[in-house]
């Protein structure tokens, strides 16, 4: 049995803008994938009408396999850092 890794949507948390517009270079520079489409949303986290965090959701589209006519296979890794 075949089966091809076509497309993947991925969706991220990001700390600042700055760290946005990098991430947004490096994928568009990743040649294991054809960047679909990208997009964030900045997010503020409110305690008592006060902000006391700001971060940034991104999601993310990446192409990787033509579905008609598949040319690779892909294997996806997942590894989780522990922060602690």
């Amino acid at each position: 049995m075949s089966r091809y890794l076509i497309k993947t949507t991925d969706v991220y948390r990001v700390d600042t803008l700055a760290e946005v517009e990098q991430f947004h270079s490096e994928l568009k520079s990743d040649a294991n994938f054809e960047l679909d489409s990208f997009g964030y949303k900045q997010k503020q986290v409110k305690q008592k009408g006060e902000i006391i965090d700001e971060y940034c959701l991104v999601t993310v589209k990446k192409i990787f396999n033509c579905e008609k006519e598949p040319m690779s296979n892909i294997d996806i890794a997942y590894e989780k850092e522990s922060l602690f």
